[in-house]
C-alpha cells in the first residue's frame, strides 16, 4: 500500500507540473547577421532612433498549470532565442496575447431511452470549470540597433 501511494503521488506531481509547450519562429525581412547570445536582445516598446530591421519574431508559451507570469517570461525568451538566431540586438515588441482566465460551461440536456419493458425519459444540468489551454503569444520585429 505504502509503494501505491508513493507511485500516485509521484504520477500526480509529474502529471500537474509537466512541461512548458514553447514554440518560436522567424520570418527574415531584411539582412541577416551572425547570431548572438539570447540574454544580449533587449526588448522596446517603441523604435529606437537608429535600427534595421531584420526579421519578425514570433514566440508563445502554454502550460496549464502555470502562472501568467511565468509563461510571460518563458515567451520573452523564446523571442528573444529567435531574434539571436537572426543577429538581432533587440525586439520591438508589437503585439501581447494572454489567455489566463478559466472557463465557465454550463450544459443542459435531456436524454429519452425506449426499451421492451418500457420507456425512460431523463434531464439534467451540469457547470464545470475549466482552467485549460493558458498561454502567452508574443510578436515583434528583429532589429539591430547601431549605437
Amino acid at each position: 500500500m505504502k509503494l501505491f501511494f508513493t507511485i500516485v503521488v509521484a504520477m500526480s506531481i509529474a502529471v500537474t507540473s509537466g512541461c512548458t509547450i514553447m514554440d518560436g519562429n522567424a520570418i527574415v525581412t531584411g539582412n541577416t547577421r551572425s547570431a548572438i547570445p539570447a540574454n544580449e536582445v533587449r526588448l522596446y516598446r517603441t523604435a529606437p532612433s537608429k535600427f534595421e530591421e531584420i526579421a519578425i519574431v514570433f514566440s508563445s508559451a502554454g502550460h496549464d498549470f502555470k502562472k501568467a507570469s511565468s509563461l510571460m517570461n518563458e515567451a520573452i525568451q523564446r523571442l528573444k532565442e529567435e531574434a539571436a538566431k537572426v543577429g538581432a540586438n533587440g525586439v520591438i515588441l508589437t503585439k501581447i496575447n494572454e489567455r489566463d482566465a478559466p472557463v465557465v460551461t454550463t450544459t443542459f440536456g435531456s436524454a429519452t431511452a425506449t426499451g421492451t419493458d418500457g420507456s425512460v425519459y431523463a434531464t439534467g444540468n451540469a457547470t464545470s470549470v475549466n482552467r485549460g489551454d493558458a498561454y502567452t503569444r508574443l510578436n515583434g520585429v528583429a532589429i539591430y540597433v547601431s549605437e
